[in-house]
């Protein structure tokens, strides 16, 4: 029997629910029967507390990376608001010399258990820097070329192997990028977990955001919205299903403002259903790569109000069509366009229909070719 190519997929962690970790693991799982693939969790591995669900096929490898460390960013500012100072000033210096220092054993630890006929696969910039020299790796780069050019990232590929070879999530990002690379790359959209499933009905002016409740997304945009509409007299209910540092301050400011039709909701790991309950998507966020959640939003027929990002507008939103962008991060824009879309229930379904029509391009089966054509092409060249 023909032994399958090898796969080491680095990621942050396996204990939270993240973006990049979701969208990850279910590439993996599409890919698992194709090729031996072996998870790397740059953190503490405890197998009880893996939050996802990795298929029996895929391999979970443990290279004993310092626990807390490479979501070092979000456990600082955790620790700061509990008053916890010392394990904060302690995390920032075990951070520090561990990607300064520490790096070269992990990259030997990961050299130890491939080999050069393999490929890894990274899915974050700052894990570049524990990337082997002498291993093919891709960098699969869930982010916008704002922050691929910006100090931090420039930081991190000074002390980094460069990539053999990059995956982008949208055609605009790698547009951005290639032309300062010389890298071979190409562009893989999210796959949309979701089965897609026409539903227009009008559900009462409900609105939903899905997200971590962390700077990136602007929570607090949501809620600003929020308060707008309220001041306008417009009858809603919005339910932000997600959890986050930013949840406490969330809620402060809903007891503040009186937001009675706004919920916070946590603890719920298939939202299909919620999705399909509702009318309008809400996305607020400062930057993505792709936002999954948007995928999913169009796959069950709901539209999106959509910040203005850059890069992925261009390469998901059609205004109009699966939505409408807000080109200012201005609560009072976002609160009128909800409203003249839900007062509006012809434009409202028309909406739902063409989201649902635009969602095509992200299903699995045509995500899953792309990634299969070019992990051989890269499997290939090394064995040129």
């Amino acid at each position: 029997m023909e032994m399958k190519r090898k796969i080491y997929w680095c990621i942050q962690q396996l204990e939270k629910i993240g973006g990049t970790e979701m969208v990850t693991l279910q590439i993996i799982r599409f890919l698992a029967d194709e090729y031996e693939i072996h998870v790397i969790p740059f953190d503490e591995v405890d197998l009880s507390k893996i939050k996802y669900n990795v298929p029996d096929n895929v391999y979970i490898e443990n290279i004993g990376f310092p626990k807390d460390i490479s979501q070092v960013a979000v456990n600082v500012d955790k620790n700061i608001k509990q008053k916890h100072f010392f394990k904060a000033l302690s995390l920032i210096f075990k951070s520090f010399w561990v990607y300064t220092f520490g790096r070269f054993e992990i990259r030997q630890r990961i050299a130890n258990i491939t080999s050069k006929d393999d490929i890894i696969i990274i899915s974050s910039g700052e894990l570049m820097m524990f990337a082997p020299k002498n291993r093919f790796i891709i960098q699969h780069f869930h982010f916008n070329s704002k922050l691929y050019n910006s100090i931090s990232s420039k930081s991190f590929r000074l002390l980094s192997k460069k990539p053999d070879f990059i995956i982008f999530l949208s055609e605009s990002t790698q547009d951005k990028i290639k032309k300062h690379l010389d890298v071979p790359s190409t562009t893989i959209p999210n796959p949309c977990r979701f089965l897609r499933q026409e539903s227009y009905e009008y559900h009462r002016n409900s609105l939903i955001s899905v997200c971590r409740l962390e700077y990136q997304k602007d929570p607090m945009l949501m809620l600003k919205i929020a308060k707008d509409l309220d001041n306008l007299n417009f009858d809603y209910s919005y339910h932000i299903y997600g959890n986050g540092t930013y949840k406490n301050k969330m809620m402060k400011y809903i007891k503040k403002h009186h937001l009675n039709k706004v919920q916070i909701i946590e603890g719920i790991s298939d939202l299909s259903e919620y999705y399909k309950n509702s009318d309008l998507y809400i996305m607020t966020s400062r930057f993505e790569g792709l936002p999954l959640t948007g995928i999913e939003a169009n796959s069950l027929s709901l539209p999106i109000i959509w910040m203005d990002m850059d890069d992925p507008t261009s390469s998901f939103m059609i205004e109009g069509q699966n939505g409408y962008i807000i080109p200012k991060r201005n609560s009072m824009l976002f609160a009128k366009k909800i409203i003249e879309v839900l007062n509006d229930k012809s434009l409202l379904q028309e909406l739902k229909k063409t989201s649902f029509a635009s969602s095509e391009r992200f299903m699995q089966d045509n995500i899953k070719q792309k990634w299969i054509e070019t992990l051989d092409y890269c499997f290939d060249s090394i064995s040129e």
